[in-house]
């Protein structure tokens, strides 16, 4: 039995006297031990490595025209020498220079007081063509966008949820351009107080009874934006509160706060539009708007057109 037990080994191994080297075995082996390091070597400089990586995507877009929003800021070079350059995968080179803002700085990095527009920027529209009345004959029932001073502003602040100010100068080439169409659009808003105030008489059976100052007074309270305007040149002070670097200029408040610039085309459906939006985002998205109907009176204000109707849709 004790012959049996000591011939039986499971794990019995060739001594090493035994064993031979080949040349084929060391070249493999030296090859797979390279192999290891350089894998070794490739992926630990690519763990503790870091790389910048930008992607742009744009949705389905039928305009012709796409707006791309950048912001760069070079200390040393003057702003007449900053060119920008788009070339698609093509290779197709086009200078879009004339449609870029710039905006001048001191040695510190601050943005300084005015912009520096390109004259040649045609990327927004600055005033609606369709609107073909005058400023005076738009004033000649009464200014429906109101003139703001310091006071009136933060009143009109105060009663309002929503308030749409121009900032211009009175010689301004662009503001005065723009006025016949920021008059309209108060006009579009009072129209569609207007409305809401006779569909209330009407689904109460009520007649208009009311005398023009009660009329007025009923109509104000279903204004949806408050319109104003402020003269930059007779109000300095304010419009430097309000960091106006450029004529004109357009804010837009709610709740009495600041909620940015409207940096769109300057037509009344267009800014009806932006209106509109607003109003969502500070309401949501489920709750009805105040100003829904604003660009069908909008569009029937100024839309006479094929072309002008297709480019409201």
């Amino acid at each position: 039995m004790a012959p049996f037990l000591a011939s039986l080994d499971m794990y019995r191994k060739v001594p090493v006297d035994l064993l031979e080297g080949t040349k084929r075995g060391s070249i493999m082996s030296t090859l797979a031990i390279m192999s290891m390091a350089t894998l070794f070597f490739l992926e630990t400089r690519a763990f503790f490595s870091s790389s910048l990586s930008t992607n742009l995507a744009l949705d389905s877009n039928t305009d012709q025209n796409v707006r791309v929003n950048f912001n760069i800021t070079m200390m040393d070079l003057r702003c007449d020498y900053a060119t920008i350059d788009v070339v698609s995968v093509l290779g197709t080179q086009q200078n879009v220079t004339q449609h870029v803002q710039k905006y001048p700085i001191d040695q510190y990095g601050v943005r300084q007081r005015y912009q520096q527009r390109n004259l040649k920027q045609h990327d927004v529209q600055q005033f609606d063509a369709t609107v073909e009345e005058t400023i005076e004959d738009l004033h000649a029932d009464g200014e429906d966008a109101i003139s703001l001073d310091d006071t009136t502003l933060k009143v009109a602040l105060e009663s309002n949820t929503y308030v749409f100010v121009d900032f211009f100068a009175n010689w301004c080439s662009h503001c005065r351009d723009l006025a016949p169409t920021w008059e309209t659009l108060a006009e579009v808003m009072y129209e569609v107080a207007e409305n809401k105030v006779e569909d209330n008489l009407d689904k109460h059976n009520l007649k208009h009874d009311y005398t023009d100052a009660d009329y007025d007074a009923a109509v104000a309270v279903e204004l949806p934006v408050f319109i104003g305007k402020v003269d930059c040149v007779d109000h300095p002070a304010l419009c430097q509160n309000y960091m106006v670097r450029a004529y004109p200029t357009l804010k837009m408040f709610v709740d009495g706060e600041e909620v940015g610039d409207y940096r769109g085309h300057r037509t009344v459906v267009e800014m009806a539009h932006f209106i509109e939006e607003m109003e969502k985002e500070h309401k949501g998205k489920d709750r009805a708007v105040e100003t829904s109907g604003a660009k069908d009176v909008a569009s029937d204000r100024t839309i006479h057109t094929r072309e002008h109707q297709e480019y409201a849709e």
